[in-house]
């Protein structure tokens, strides 16, 4: 083709006919410039089907993640509630002075503990790592990825306050009643009444059980909040995979 073009501008030199050469080489250039164009918009194009391919892995790899981190808060919420009812129930009893000698042994031969949950975000850690949440094409989808990072600070913040607090009772609490569980069996009814006599209007014991229903709370209220984050971003996926299919 070049050969072609160059053969015809021989001739038209040759046969002095400057202006018809003049307007073929302006013909020239703008074909030149429109195949330029042309390949660059190809290539433009191929890469958004590149990225775009990427773009719909990184958001199914990432519905993913929130899929896994949802469920595991959901069901530490669940533990804490199931934890919380009868301590709650305790402590209106606690406040009415009403507190029995049975229902004292009932509550404390339970656990105060709901173990901590470890999210899971490498997807969007790596995202943000190595720049590819710019593919995200959805800006808001984007931000909340970006801010992902802060909310779960938050959370594990709560989460491992909370369990400090839980720690702190119980060690609190073994002091008093060690082995709880294995006294009642190993010391003499008369023994343990007036140990929880004496416990029962400790100021010290009614406030950290106050505490720890306050650390129930807390971490129930963030888990919901990081649920409603997690329902955005997730709610916001699906749109876009919609759209992708």
């Amino acid at each position: 083709m070049i050969k072609f073009f160059r053969i015809i501008r021989q001739r038209m030199l040759t046969e002095n006919r400057a202006s018809k050469y003049l307007l073929y080489a302006i013909g020239e250039i703008v074909l030149v410039v429109i195949g330029i164009l042309i390949a660059l918009q190809i290539n433009t194009w191929n890469q958004d089907r590149v990225n775009r391919k990427m773009e719909k892995k990184i958001l199914i790899d990432l519905r993913q993640e929130l899929s896994t981190n949802k469920e595991k808060v959901r069901k530490a919420i669940e533990r804490r509630e199931n934890l919380y009812e009868p301590l709650g129930r305790y402590m209106k009893l606690m406040v009415k002075d009403s507190i029995s000698y049975s229902s004292f042994s009932e509550i404390h031969q339970k656990t105060f503990f709901s173990s901590k949950i470890s999210p899971s975000f490498g997807v969007i850690n790596s995202l943000i790592s190595s720049g590819e949440v710019n593919l995200i094409s959805n800006d808001s989808l984007k931000y909340l990825v970006t801010d992902w990072r802060d909310v779960i600070a938050v959370f594990m913040y709560i989460e491992d306050n909370s369990f400090a607090g839980h720690r702190r009772f119980e060690e609190y609490f073994d002091k008093v009643f060690p082995l709880m569980g294995n006294q009642f069996h190993n010391k003499s009814l008369e023994d343990l009444r007036v140990r929880f006599e004496k416990i029962i209007d400790d100021i010290e014991y009614r406030n950290r059980l106050i505490t720890i229903g306050q650390h129930f709370e807390a971490a129930n209220l963030n888990g919901h909040e990081t649920i409603d984050y997690i329902d955005r971003m997730t709610n916001l996926i699906d749109r876009e995979l919609e759209k992708m299919n």
